[in-house]
């Protein structure tokens, strides 16, 4: 059986949603009490930023902002994975794994 070439586009939408609506909704609920003398409330703003900089991204028909996009969410994902790990493998130390596989995804394959 051949694979459905056309449903890439399709695919990768999806992904993009994805990534996207899971940042979104992950971290605003962090910034809502603005506190500018924490990180934490950078790297959620820089998520929610990147996020939707992301699905702006796919709609250029150049991948110089998806690529960026996908650096940051990238970068921010395995800089949040370092400083939760505590010794110990965990499903909350795995949930991180997503966006920093789907932000190298983005990083490495742009809008194609």
């Amino acid at each position: 059986m051949q694979p459905f070439k056309y449903g890439q586009v399709i695919a990768m939408w999806l992904l993009r949603i994805t990534l996207a609506l899971y940042l979104f909704l992950s971290y605003i609920n962090r910034i809502s009490p603005i506190n500018f003398e924490s990180i934490r409330f950078y790297v959620s703003l820089a998520f929610v930023i990147f996020a939707v900089l992301l699905l702006v991204g796919g709609f250029l028909s150049k991948p110089g902002l998806t690529v960026i996009s996908g650096l940051i969410i990238f970068l921010l994902s395995v800089y949040q994975l370092v400083i939760s790990f505590n010794g110990r493998i965990d499903i909350g130390l795995v949930m991180y794994l997503f966006p920093i596989s789907m932000g190298f995804f983005f990083l490495c394959q742009g809008n194609k």
